[in-house]
């Protein structure tokens, strides 16, 4: 019997630790991405950072403080797509403008993108990558420190747009152990030895008459790589569409502007459920809605020489059609990647 009541003490004790150790959903990270900044002109961007390790400093540590190196990705569009749409998803170059900022214990800021960002005053566009570091080390010297989080306010002249959170990535490493990938210094590697790794493949659902944007980010290879990725599309009567489309570095644009598949006239073409999104409650469907899988199907020099067989890819659906503002992040797959990467030029 009382090898029973240990047996029974243990398992006891494994449930009650079960909901701790297999809890889900956003955390805390190491790096944090913004999946788009807008800087200048007729558009704003406020970037919210928090450290959220509250362990105070002492006389030989910095406690829970820790360095945020902001990294502005700056896309510069190609002059080309105006002739030809597909030109808008490979701009001709991006460069990055960055800063440290140190964050106390318990600390936040909120910069607007258009003042922090040095670009920014003309008119920029992109995302941006912040990163925790060793406040002893020199700009590049990243470290693990879980305690991350943030979020952007993206508005146009008219008002506030949308408001999402920062993707956060982790990493596996005790506070303080540094996970830059030496000898490259701001080479942030997603591979579950320094960071963790990425999704393989990411989803979302969306209304065709909404006309959505949709953003990505090329983690694979560096800016002048190009990924192929893969659209697989349901409508709402679980009809299989797809899409491919190949872009380099990043972009933010309509899902129409990715594939036609994606409008209301083009969806409504196909067999729907006649009930599906119902907007005057006479039981009759009036709006085509879907959802839609992305993944990488391989990375490309610009030459045509293939760089990997598959890609990573992180992003968002951000403000679509001026009457329906929003915005969110886009789901993950559990099956995850090793080849992400973001590193300076």
């Amino acid at each position: 019997m009382k090898a029973l009541s240990c047996l029974a003490t243990a398992a006891l004790a494994v449930v009650s630790l079960a909901p701790d150790v297999l809890a889900d959903g956003r955390k805390p990270g190491s790096a944090l991405f913004f999946p788009v900044h807008r800087s200048g002109g007729a558009w704003f961007t406020v970037l919210n950072v928090s450290n959220t390790a509250t362990d105070p400093a002492t006389p030989t540590s910095f406690g829970g403080g820790t360095n945020a190196h902001f990294e502005y990705v700056n896309v510069q569009p190609n002059p080309n797509a105006a002739i030809n749409p597909l030109d808008k998803f490979m701009p001709v170059g991006c460069t990055i403008f960055d800063r440290v900022e140190y964050l106390t214990p318990a600390d936040q800021i909120s910069v607007l993108t258009t003042c922090h960002n040095a670009f920014g005053g003309s008119g920029q566009e992109g995302y941006v990558v912040v990163s925790a570091e060793d406040p002893g080390r020199p700009m590049g010297g990243s470290w693990s420190h879980n305690f991350l989080i943030g979020s952007e306010i993206v508005m146009s002249a008219g008002g506030v747009t949308y408001m999402i959170n920062a993707i956060a990535v982790g990493t596996f490493h005790l506070p303080t152990v540094p996970i830059n990938a030496s000898p490259l210094p701001g080479h942030l590697q997603f591979d579950d030895v320094f960071y963790n790794k990425l999704p393989d493949y990411l989803m979302s659902d969306f209304i065709g008459v909404a006309n959505s944007q949709l953003a990505l980010i090329n983690l694979t290879g560096g800016p002048n790589i190009e990924n192929t990725v893969f659209f697989e599309v349901y409508n709402d009567n679980e009809l299989p569409l797809s899409a491919t489309l190949r872009f380099r570095c990043w972009f933010d644009c309509p899902l129409s502007s990715v594939s036609p598949l994606f409008t209301e006239a083009n969806l409504a073409n196909f067999p729907n459920d006649p009930q599906e999104l119902d907007i005057d409650c006479d039981g009759a469907g009036d709006l085509e809605t879907g959802w839609f899988r992305i993944r990488s199907t391989g990375t490309w020099y610009p030459g045509g020489q293939q760089h990997s067989a598959d890609g990573v890819i992180l992003g968002s659906i951000t403000a679509g059609h001026g009457s329906v503002r929003g915005g969110h992040l886009l789901w993950e797959s559990e099956a995850q990647q090793d080849n992400g990467t973001f590193r300076l030029p």
